[in-house]
């Protein structure tokens, strides 16, 4: 049966007012035919799951040069109304001077609703993901401060040179950015997206400086530097805010002995993972490349990143991966979803309305409906 064909203004309306939608559109989604889990009825039951302390929502619209107040009045209230109750934007390091009254906005909505906000830090020096994907400013214009292969070369990302968490010129960008992102607006957490470089080995000049001369051979050394820079930011940002709430996720796919060292982290608040909402075994597609299957999925790996958040006295985070999803994978999300909200998470995040979803409005409902069940 054809999906209907629903404008954003009607799904939000109709989302809004009674959960129309929801109710009629799901039972028109067929049965995947390459999922291995069994159906979740379609029933008004609770899934049975202690609440998360969070349950937010990124929303990546900072940065657009066209920005319609009633359209960010109406996402907002159906984040609300969806039992969402924190928003999570993008914050670029040219957005703390260039998006300001855009920013502003966002925040006023979120808190006119009830939303508390939380920001991601974009591309900082490259070393963390975040969106736009954008090269980073300050790296760009100080080559100085780029962490450096044995052969002098600088160590690119996809989108730039990694700076060296080493360098006084990196350390000072992070400390000032940070600091203006918290007293600038009314930002209660910082979340720490999927660090970049942890693996790095630096042979600059300023790693051998902090090494004592010699530069570790091994990558243990350099990410155990890495896990100690971003609790000195953490630190800063408690210094901001007393209860600034500091947390970080990475891939879910990371080996164990990664987890263990990135989880390690002073002043670190949750840590957990992103992954798209089902297992391996629903041969979902990939969020990278469509045509392939997804790799990192929060029901086969997400256990093991709550278990090591809880041995480290922290709290456990997730990012359900709901962006680039074809059609068909929407059928295995609201199958899978009751599976994911049940292991546990204390904090669960979503995108809203995503880049690349073949039927986004669909992929929305079937996200509040499963939100609206805990």
């Amino acid at each position: 049966m054809p999906l209907p064909d629903i404008s954003r203004r009607q799904f939000l309306t109709t989302a809004v007012t009674g959960g129309v939608l929801v109710s009629t559109t799901l039972r028109t989604i067929p049965a995947a035919a390459d999922t291995a889990a069994a159906p979740v009825q379609s029933s008004s039951s609770k899934i049975g799951c202690s609440r998360p302390r969070t349950i937010g929502a990124l929303y990546f619209r900072a940065q657009l040069y066209t920005i319609v107040p009633r359209q960010v009045r109406e996402d907002m209230e159906w984040m609300r109304d969806a039992g969402i109750n924190t928003l999570v934007i993008g914050v670029l390091e040219q957005d703390l001077t260039s998006a300001r009254e855009n920013i502003d906005l966002l925040c006023s909505e979120a808190h006119r609703v009830g939303l508390k906000v939380w920001a991601i830090p974009s591309r900082w020096g490259n070393l963390v993901a975040g969106a736009p994907k954008v090269p980073c400013v300050f790296t760009g214009k100080k080559p100085d401060c780029w962490a450096l292969r044995s052969n002098g070369k600088p160590w690119m990302g996809q989108f730039g040179p990694y700076a060296s968490i080493h360098h006084e010129i990196t350390r000072e960008n992070f400390s000032k950015m940070l600091r203006r992102l918290l007293t600038q607006w009314p930002v209660e957490g910082v979340v720490w997206d999927e660090p970049k470089a942890y693996n790095v080995i630096d042979h600059s000049a300023a790693a051998q400086k902090a090494f004592g001369g010699a530069v570790p051979p091994g990558e243990s050394a350099h990410r155990r530097a890495f896990t100690r820079f971003f609790g000195e930011l953490n630190a800063i940002a408690k210094e901001a805010h007393s209860s600034c709430h500091t947390s970080m996720f990475t891939y879910a796919t990371l080996a164990q002995d990664e987890v263990d060292d990135l989880v390690d982290q002073s002043g670190l608040d949750a840590f957990g993972c992103d992954g798209r909402p089902w297992a391996l075994a629903d041969r979902g597609a990939d969020d990278s490349r469509r045509d392939r299957l997804a790799r990192k999925c929060l029901i086969d790996d997400g256990p093991r990143f709550i278990a090591a958040a809880r041995r480290h006295g922290k709290k456990s985070f997730a990012l359900i991966e709901n962006h680039a999803l074809p059609d068909t994978c929407n059928p295995i999300m609201d199958r899978r979803l009751p599976d994911v909200i049940a292991q546990g998470w204390d904090h669960l995040i979503c995108y809203y309305y995503p880049r690349s979803c073949d039927a986004p409005d669909t992929s929305m409902a079937v996200l509040k409906k499963h939100l609206l069940r805990i």
